[in-house]
């Protein structure tokens, strides 16, 4: 059976959060280095940037100078200020070449979503080989994060879209959510919470949010963590996977 992909649409909310979003995608934010961080500094050098390799803050700087052009002074307090668009692979994947899987990942974007590419960058440092793309969502002069995003419809359609122009090109399969039963998946949510506990996220002004993501939905965290044994939870697959690295700025993913 091919191994599976991991496709994920997010929001990005709050008046610093599209900076805080890119710290974190840039390495830059000290409280997620360390020993108990899921971070492996050591592989970080490793890390790459297919789009705008400028600091955080002139990222996000660009960003809201080019709302200002739009006549966009005041955002609404809850809007969408960017999206982000999540692609991982099998966590095997580290010893091949993965950069003409991302590279063809961001020309996909690029193709794809309207708005302006502020960023990609791709993570070799953590458990799964990912990349995060960050979105402008200015179209015509509006911010249209909600058109972007769309809803379970659009999503499906873009999971659709993604696998037959890229992800099968590399043997890969839709990613296989299969249903816990409510034992396994408080079980998998208690082994995700433990990991936590010494991880920056729990710092973070979105971690209720998170934290109700991962009580929904514990397998995608699970899989980050390197929480893939199924008898640590006598579940027989745990396929899912999401970077839930953030601090302050809300925001949240579809699944």
């Amino acid at each position: 059976m091919a191994a599976s992909h991991i496709f994920r649409l997010g929001t990005i909310k709050g008046k610093n959060g599209v900076l805080v979003a890119l710290q974190h995608n840039k390495r830059t934010l000290q409280l997620e280095r360390g020993g108990s961080a899921n971070i492996d500094a050591t592989r970080t050098s490793l890390n790459y940037c297919l789009a705008s390799d400028g600091t955080p803050q002139d990222i996000a700087t660009h960003a809201k100078v080019q709302m200002l052009k739009a006549g966009i002074e005041s955002p609404r307090k809850n809007g969408v200020m960017a999206i982000e668009v999540l692609f991982s692979l099998p966590i095997d994947r580290h010893k091949q070449d993965t950069k003409p899987f991302f590279t063809d990942c961001y020309g996909w974007v690029k193709q794809t979503f309207e708005g302006e590419l502020l960023s990609f960058d791709v993570h070799l440092d953590e458990s799964a080989p990912h990349a995060h793309a960050i979105i402008l969502p200015l179209i015509d002069g509006k911010m249209q994060g909600n058109k972007l995003m769309g809803g379970h419809g659009n999503l499906m359609r873009l999971i659709n879209l993604f696998h037959n122009e890229v992800a099968k090109n590399y043997g890969l399969s839709r990613s296989d959510k299969k249903r816990l039963n409510e034992a396994d998946k408080q079980s998998i949510v208690k082994l995700v919470l433990s990991r936590l506990k010494a991880d920056s996220v729990m710092l973070s002004g979105v971690w209720a949010c998170v934290r109700d993501a991962i009580s929904s939905d514990p397998m995608p965290y699970a899989q980050m963590l390197g929480i893939d044994k199924p008898q640590q939870a006598n579940i027989k697959v745990i396929k899912s996977f999401i970077d839930i690295k953030r601090s302050k700025g809300k925001g949240s993913f579809i699944t």
